[in-house]
């Protein structure tokens, strides 16, 4: 059964490296929802550069993102990877 990432970060308040993990995948979440929005302000104010900028830093967030959800999948289910 998939756990939030906060049940996660709670289940294993001893690692502070797993906290670490966690805190920063969440916070690139956090992030990366936003960009859309900010890609769509840029282009409504004629800023194509900062649209562009937003794209390109989504697609960044985006990899990064895959690199952690995949350290800590092999964290919590080793056996499966």
């Amino acid at each position: 059964m998939p756990r939030t990432l906060e049940e996660i970060q709670r289940d294993n308040a001893d690692s502070s490296a797993l906290r670490g993990l966690v805190g920063v995948l969440n916070d690139k979440l956090q992030l990366r929802a936003r960009y859309g929005l900010l890609e769509y302000e840029a282009g409504m104010d004629g800023r194509w550069d900062f649209a562009e900028l937003y794209r390109d830093l989504s697609r960044i967030e985006c990899e990064q993102m895959a690199r952690l959800t995949g350290a800590l999948a092999l964290e919590l289910h080793p056996r499966d990877f």
